[in-house]
């Protein structure tokens, strides 16, 4: 009887002991983005610490900025901007073409029909008139709610996949 209690003390104490390591935990599965995801995905995810895995398209010579697209990027098809956030790490510029898998965040750009109206050289609207798809004056939670004109990523880590 006292050995039958020992055991299940000892038994307990090791599944304690191992869910409580880092190395015995596991990690709930996150879900990997492509950049046609992430596109479609950017009001909710926006901000969030996500996984995106793409192919490199181009670098900038100096590392400091890449773009991925899915697979070999043809024109129309979607791609971000890549950037280490705060300026951490260079990119490696001799992966054009690799995969690659990065965790970090995204950054949306919306167009701003308002200010191209006004780069056009219209008038400004007046006060409760439309111009566009904006009220005057223009409150900016309407402003960020219009088409997606571009999406930057900032990198905390970096995998390359080839």
């Amino acid at each position: 009887m006292k050995l039958t209690k020992l055991i299940t003390i000892a038994m307990a104490a090791l599944l304690i002991t191992m869910i409580a390591t880092p190395g015995f935990a596991t990690e709930a599965k996150k879900e990997v983005y492509n950049v046609k995801t992430m596109e479609s995905s950017v009001t909710k995810i926006e901000g969030k610490e996500i996984t995106v895995e793409g192919t490199i398209v181009g670098a900038c010579k100096s590392g400091c900025k890449m773009w991925i697209a899915d697979g070999q990027y043809e024109e129309g098809n979607a791609f971000t901007l890549v950037r280490a956030k705060d300026d951490a790490f260079k990119f490696d510029t001799k992966k054009n073409g690799k995969k690659v898998r990065m965790t970090g965040f995204v950054v949306a750009k919306y167009k701003d029909y308002c200010g191209d109206d006004a780069e056009e050289g219209k008038e400004e609207p007046h006060e409760g008139e439309l111009a566009g798809s904006c009220a005057a004056p223009v409150n900016v939670e309407s402003a960020t709610k219009g088409d997606l004109e571009a999406m930057t990523f900032f990198a905390t880590t970096v995998k390359y996949l080839d």
